[in-house]
């Protein structure tokens, strides 16, 4: 009687997992084989992309063999097709070279506005930063500090990799403006930036500030001066003594130096930021950036 009872019991069960299996089979089955496909097309999309990004590498290092070779028209052509048609690293990086060749030629308002688009078209933050700082430095003469500040309030945030640079024009503006109290305060930031005390960017810093420093002394002294004495000293010394720091009005720019203090000028000098290694960090910058 066991026996048969135990065989009663594999028959229901039998049925059971058979309607189970006539119930959930086909769901269980499209469901593995969705998942095939589905990593199937995903590693079809990666290999696409990888080519789609590779013949754009090719193109951007075609058009540097094209200015490289003073081929300028071509290569800004070429350029301008990227910008159009590629990833929006690339695009970002075409945009670029083509203010690199704006300003070469002295354009450096229609420099600045390629600068700004090529950071509207980073999604990589370092990238963007980057051109950001270029587009304050091309349009350093036609904005106000208040339009630069504006414009790189972001970029001046705590770890921000181009946050020191976009600090000196500020202070370089401020300077140029004739605002020396601004101009100190903001060396004065830069010089004491733990960040910033082995880079080269401190030593101008420093030097700015001696120079301001002396040149507020310089004021400071004339303006002290009884009106008698100083137009006396003024009568009796023009023509005979050499003119002194604070004579003449002050120049300085991120490109060119203060022209009263050549020594000092010459270690104020910034020089526009060179462009990172940008294809190496666009092909292992993935996650980061949404391109290979």
């Amino acid at each position: 009687m066991a026996d048969i009872f135990h065989e009663v019991e594999e028959e229901l069960r039998k049925d059971k997992y058979n309607e189970l299996l006539r119930s959930w089979g086909p769901w269980a089955l499209g469901a593995a084989v969705a998942i095939v496909l589905g990593a199937a097309g995903w590693q079809g999309w990666e290999y696409l992309e990888r080519q789609s990004r590779w013949e754009e590498s090719d193109r951007y290092f075609a058009a540097l063999d094209l200015i490289a070779d003073d081929q300028l028209l071509e290569a800004d052509l070429e350029l301008q097709r990227l910008t159009e048609e590629g990833s929006p690293g690339y695009a970002g990086l075409a945009l670029m070279q083509r203010g690199e060749l704006l300003l070469q030629s002295g354009d450096n308002e229609s420099a600045g506005y390629m600068f700004e688009q090529a950071a509207e078209a980073f999604t990589f933050q370092a990238f963007a930063d980057l051109a950001r700082v270029k587009a304050a430095m091309a349009l350093f003469d036609i904005l106000s500090i208040d339009d630069l500040q504006n414009r790189l309030g972001e970029t001046m945030q705590p770890e921000r990799p181009y946050r020191l640079l976009a600090m000196e024009v500020i202070a370089a503006k401020a300077f140029a403006i004739g605002d020396y109290a601004r101009a100190e305060s903001e060396y004065d930031a830069i010089a004491n930036d733990l960040d910033a005390l082995t880079l080269p960017v401190a030593q101008r810093a420093q030097i700015a500030l001696d120079l301001i420093r002396r040149i507020r002394a310089t004021e400071g002294d004339t303006a002290e001066m009884p009106a008698e004495e100083s137009a006396a000293e003024t009568s009796s010394g023009a023509g005979d003594a050499p003119a002194e720091a604070g004579d003449e009005p002050m120049q300085f720019n991120l490109n060119m130096g203060d022209a009263a203090d050549e020594d000092a000028a010459n270690g104020l000098n910034v020089d526009s930021p060179a462009l990172p290694d940008a294809a190496g960090l666009l092909n292992t910058e993935t996650e980061d950036d949404g391109q290979d």
